[in-house]
């Protein structure tokens, strides 16, 4: 039986993930690279630094820490420009009813997210304390695929791994989902090309009723 919910923030409750793709697609195009959709699918979800040694695995020099570490930044102040905008009309359709809903069955909810931002886009957009829990990048050292953050999670909410269910949107996350024993329900990504129907939004699950 479920009795926890655990929810990745990037395009599962928060329509963030447009703005994680402008920022990245900005500083690619900063380092003469052209940014494809399937390729970036292979860096979400991954701790920032990993995401960059990505972007940059093909390159044809070597770059230092320092460097890496600047790229790193310089992205995440692109995305702070964006996500600054965020309001309640971010939050993605049928996510904070959900979240309600399972709360109301005593089911108990966190965000597991391998973004440093993700509290602080909680908080802004007020909804932060309707998790019981709540793991971003900040509180792990790997990031998706490793199972740390989902693990983190369920220990946060004092639960079994085999009893929590996890919402995800992306490979690493759902690899990652599975890594720590837990079951997991995806919704599409919009940069992946495939020809599963996943549903696009947590409206059109029924989560609450799972927990029944």
């Amino acid at each position: 039986m479920i009795q926890a919910v655990i929810f990745n923030l990037d395009g599962v409750l928060v329509c963030t993930d447009e703005c994680h793709y402008r920022a990245w697609t900005q500083l690619a195009v900063e380092q003469g690279i052209a940014l494809q959709p399937d390729f970036y699918l292979k860096m979400v979800g991954m701790k920032r630094m990993d995401s960059i040694r990505v972007l940059l695995q093909n390159r044809d020099r070597a770059y230092t820490a320092q460097e890496m570490w600047a790229l790193s930044v310089r992205k995440n102040d692109l995305f702070n420009e964006l996500i600054d905008k965020l309001d309640q009309e971010s939050i993605l359709p049928g996510a904070l009813e959900t979240v309600i809903s399972l709360k109301n069955k005593n089911v108990k909810t966190a965000v597991a997210s391998s973004s440093e931002n993700a509290g602080c886009i909680l908080r802004q957009l007020r909804i932060d304390h309707w998790f019981d829990a709540v793991v971003d990048g900040t509180q792990i050292e790997k990031g998706k695929p490793d199972p740390e953050v989902f693990i983190a999670a369920a220990r946060k909410l004092k639960m079994p791994t085999k009893e929590c269910l996890v919402v995800e949107n992306t490979p690493a996350g759902q690899e990652g989902a599975h890594l720590a024993g837990m079951r997991c329900m995806m919704l599409a990504n919009p940069y992946e090309q495939n020809d599963l129907r996943l549903p696009a939004t947590l409206a059109e699950l029924d989560l609450p009723g799972l927990a029944e």
